[in-house]
């Protein structure tokens, strides 16, 4: 069986193309595009004319992924869609374009869905934690092996972050200002003794990138973050995008999720950060093969 999910973020929109084998999945193919919708609904409180972009996004995408074909497609929408006035509106334009409903799921359904898909190759024994680390949004979950224990919603995110305070390239006090805003949402994360952190998203994915491009680490220490806020803030957003391969946009954002994570490392006494790129399509996948069509539904056994 072939399955594939696409999500409409705060900064980004994704499609996963996976291949379901003997119960696991196997990824065929994984598109993006960055229509940065977080940073406009955080200023007005509308989608707006940002609409008609990301409308474009979802059917590159989709074009995209239609080569490798698939028997089921999921969709969903997260944080800036939930906020914005007008978020309805674009789903039912969403949906239409896509052919299957796109469904707005809560930011409990978010963080277990990343558990889930993160979960599936990253769980260990004792207490660790999951950040999904989205544009507008920050979902944290503290688990022990694969069951949630508690888990919270921080309206922290890396392109609301960087489009808020940080200027191009960024100035050191525009980055004490960030921390400092941060920092007043910190106290809002779930407790926990844990051993492991985790972090899905696309500053996850992308950090270890701006660290080297030749066989990027799986593992980024606290020093490593630090050389990468170093060379991301070094000059100008599209000098910097084309030392690293990256779109000048994904660069703006990187410099506020890595202050982040940076943030979420101290925050639980921790050095190592786990790079995982399995999260929430993997999860909307996995949740799919336990409860068919129910997938994208809270269930009344989530921890919050």
């Amino acid at each position: 069986m072939r399955l594939a999910a696409l999500d409409i973020g705060s900064n980004t929109v994704h499609i996963l193309v996976a291949d379901v084998v003997r119960g696991k999945l196997e990824d065929v193919a994984h598109y993006v595009e960055m229509p940065e919708l977080g940073p406009q609904v955080a200023r007005s409180g509308v989608i707006g004319s940002r609409a008609r972009g990301a409308l474009r996004a979802v059917r590159k995408v989709m074009e995209q992924a239609r080569s490798h074909g698939c028997d089921e497609l999921l969709a969903c929408a997260t944080q800036a869609i939930r906020q914005a006035s007008d978020g309805p509106a674009f789903v039912r334009q969403a949906s239409e374009v896509l052919g299957v409903p796109v469904r707005v799921i809560s930011g409990r359904r978010e963080a277990a869905l990343s558990f889930l898909g993160a979960a599936s190759r990253h769980a260990v024994r004792h207490e660790w934690a999951l950040v999904d680390l989205g544009g507008a949004s920050t979902e944290i979950v503290i688990a022990r092996g694969r069951e949630m224990l508690r888990s919270a919603a921080l309206p922290i995110g890396s392109g609301v972050l960087a489009d808020t305070y940080l200027s191009d390239p960024p100035r050191p006090e525009e980055r004490a200002r960030l921390r400092k805003a941060a920092l007043r949402e910190l106290p809002h994360a779930p407790d926990g003794e844990v051993e492991r952190l985790v972090a899905t998203g696309g500053t996850a994915s992308n950090l270890p990138t701006v660290l080297t491009r030749r066989n990027p680490p799986a593992v980024l220490t606290t020093a490593d973050l630090l050389t990468c806020e170093t060379r991301l803030d070094r000059h100008r957003a599209r000098h910097v995008a084309a030392l690293v391969g990256l779109p000048p946009n994904r660069v703006k954002a990187l410099r506020g999720g890595v202050e982040a994570l940076l943030l979420l490392l101290d925050w639980y006494g921790l050095a190592l950060l786990h790079v995982s790129h399995e999260g929430l399509r993997h999860g909307m996948l996995l949740a799919y093969l336990e409860r068919g069509r129910d997938w994208w539904r809270d269930s009344p056994h989530e921890i919050t």
